[in-house]
């Protein structure tokens, strides 16, 4: 049984065994869901199918004969694993009965009915899918909350839209300042827990939930929309969002949302291997199929291709770690070395910092022109003087242009974090290779190296492996 609507898991029990009674049939066991979430018929995750399953099982060895269920409304919302059941059940001369919906299963035109209405229950299911989705997205584009819950930093107004809370709204701007000074999630945390400060769930702080805080950018005015995959499990990566302008103030700058969203884009990907153990985690790629490479095998002597290793799709590239690494120092030392090409690497550090600014003002003023439109759009909506299908149109490309706008400004904007001087790292990094740590080689590296890659070898020869490792500094144009 599952909570359906107001009908309570009581009164579905109650009415089974009512059912049960009047037919002479023994209940032997129960199956019971109380939230409501994880035993809805619809859900792709839903704890009710797993139920379901080990109820036909039975049946099929033996030990039932009947299968009741409150009605087929709140169980036949997913077609597929419904017509499954059905067929199991059929096939085993069992019967799955609902007590409030009663069918002659035994008859064609009792299993016709069954199915149409399995059919219909699936369609209203997909349709309250529908109109939650349209109503969420109508929502966002009128800049208020998708679902309107409770929003850190923030108090929510009885008309919907939400005021800073002064405490809170202060520390929430303090998070993003700290992450912009340098600090990483890591010490926002430590700072946060060891102040005294907690959650609204008055728990500890932690990295993920600073994390996901930050990157909604509802702190900036912004409402956040996230990807949702197969099996509805949300893409957290703040790569894939997008972002719509709300209808509640900033508690920072527009300038500090877009620094903060720069950084966030251009940080590497969290390494998944023990910290301080390899030099070029994060850093190395196949150059044959694009993937990260990992170091295994063989006493783990090679960085081969994480793709190729647990796909199997693509041949993947490897290459012993020791020859990658050597050839990686010896193009730190000659960069070091060659005076002339550090006054080129200066340069041309210089000259892309120059083009990425070129064109910051015009793309502000793209991106501003595109919110008013979209805040005169909105009001308009909200008035009921332009229909759900002109606004739908209308905001569309909008949203597309916004889009592709801030994509531009930030690839515009300069990674504050790396604007030091590469020649220095690479005159430091050469002088210190050998007393220095796996980690700190590699934390300096991040900052004149953007990737390595392994590619194929195009001809034969000593020394070839050499031109195999590929380097890509930081400073070189993108694209």
């Amino acid at each position: 049984m599952e909570k359906d609507g107001g009908t309570s898991p009581g009164i579905q029990r109650h009415a089974i065994q009512s059912w049960a009674d009047a037919n002479d049939v023994d209940v032997v066991a129960w199956v019971e869901g109380v939230d409501e979430r994880k035993y809805s018929g619809s859900r792709e995750d839903s704890l009710w199918w797993p139920k379901l399953d080990d109820s036909i099982d039975r049946m099929e060895s033996g030990d039932v004969d009947l299968i009741l269920v409150w009605k087929f409304s709140r169980t036949a919302r997913n077609r597929l694993k419904w017509a499954i059941a059905l067929d199991r059940v059929d096939s085993t001369d069992g019967e799955l009965i609902a007590v409030t919906e009663p069918v002659e299963a035994a008859t064609a035109s009792g299993k016709l009915f069954r199915g149409m209405t399995g059919e219909f229950n699936a369609y209203y299911a997909d349709l309250m899918s529908e109109s939650w989705k349209d109503t969420h997205m109508r929502r966002r584009r009128a800049g208020l909350t998708a679902e309107g819950g409770p929003r850190y930093g923030y108090i929510k107004q009885p008309d919907g839209t939400y005021l800073p809370q002064p405490e809170e709204a202060q520390l929430l701007a303090q998070m993003y300042r700290r992450y912009l000074a340098g600090d990483g999630f890591t010490k926002i945390v430590a700072w946060l827990n060891r102040s005294g400060h907690l959650t609204r769930n008055d728990r500890p702080w932690s990295r993920v939930t600073v994390t996901h805080l930050l990157d909604s950018g509802f702190g900036a005015g912004l409402l956040i929309h996230r990807k949702v995959g197969k099996g509805g499990k949300r893409d957290w990566r703040i790569a894939t969002a997008t972002y719509h302008p709300g209808a509640h103030p900033a508690v920072i700058t527009e300038a500090e949302w877009t620094e903060y969203r720069g950084r966030r884009l251009q940080a590497p990907e969290p390494s998944r291997v023990v910290a301080g153990k390899y030099m070029l985690t994060g850093l190395i790629f196949c150059g044959d199929c694009g993937a990260p490479m990992h170091v295994g095998n063989q006493g783990l002597k090679d960085y081969k291709c994480s793709r190729a290793a647990q796909q199997r799709d693509v041949p993947g590239m490897y290459m012993t770690r020791a020859l990658v690494e050597q050839r990686v120092r010896e193009w730190v030392s000659e960069l070091a070395a060659d005076v002339d090409e550090l006054a080129s690497v200066a340069a041309a550090h210089r000259a892309r910092t120059v083009v990425q600014l070129d064109n910051v003002q015009t793309l502000d003023k793209k991106i501003a022109d595109i919110k008013q439109q979209l805040g005169r759009l909105a009001v308009r909506w909200s008035a009921q003087k332009m229909s759900d299908a002109a606004y739908d149109a209308a905001t569309a490309q909008l949203d597309a242009d916004l889009e592709t706008y801030e994509q531009r400004r930030r690839a515009a904007t300069p990674r504050q974090r790396v604007e030091v001087d590469p020649t220095k790292i690479l005159i430091e990094l050469d002088q210190r290779w050998e007393d220095a740590t796996v980690d700190e080689r590699r934390r300096l590296l991040r900052t004149i190296v953007r990737r390595v890659e392994i590619v194929k070898p195009v001809r034969q020869g000593t020394g070839v492996w050499r031109e195999r490792v590929v380097i890509t500094p930081t400073w070189a144009p993108i694209g």
